[in-house]
């Protein structure tokens, strides 16, 4: 595939930055509904909402080293929407919420996955390796935890899971 110029691979990255400030406010939306017997879960999603938040310093500097703006992280009308779903799902409790985050991660590790195919230049092609890892762990992390509650007994009740599904 042909490099993109210099305007569009900033404005590609721009945009990620923005998806990753969204994803900041949904783990944020989520974690705050996580069922107080679901501890490991909460810390996973605290961990991931951490990974987008150095996404999204990692990515603006590359964006200034490359003469851009980055963003200052406002909210944008997609990112509103997803905010709104997120925290009507999450309203159910910790299983809400996962299939909530399980849609987020899904449309995040899509935009990751085209940026990844494009011949972007590094360090921006670089970074946006790395965080597409991070996003496709994120995404089966979420999965496993969804399968394990399928698992379990309702919420509200002490729930036994297994090693952490983010740690293996």
């Amino acid at each position: 595939m042909a490099m993109e110029t210099h305007k569009e691979t900033i404005d590609r990255v721009v945009d990620l930055i923005q998806l990753d400030a969204d994803a900041i406010r949904l783990y944020s939306t989520a974690i705050d509904h996580i069922d107080e017997a679901d501890g490991q879960i909460k810390m996973d999603l605290i961990s991931f909402r951490s990974d987008h938040e150095r996404h999204v310093r990692e990515l603006s500097r590359v964006v200034v080293e490359m003469g851009g703006e980055a963003p200052a992280g406002d909210r944008d009308l997609k990112g509103v929407a997803l905010e709104v779903l997120t925290a009507l799902r999450s309203v159910t409790g910790t299983k809400g919420a996962l299939k909530a985050m399980r849609m987020n991660e899904k449309l995040t590790n899509k935009n990751y996955a085209d940026a990844e195919r494009v011949s972007l230049p590094d360090p921006a092609g670089a970074l946006i390796a790395v965080n597409l890892d991070d996003e496709r762990r994120h995404l089966a992390a979420i999965e496993r935890w969804l399968e394990l509650l399928e698992q379990q007994p309702e919420e509200g009740t002490e729930r036994e899971f297994p090693s952490p599904p983010s740690r293996v």
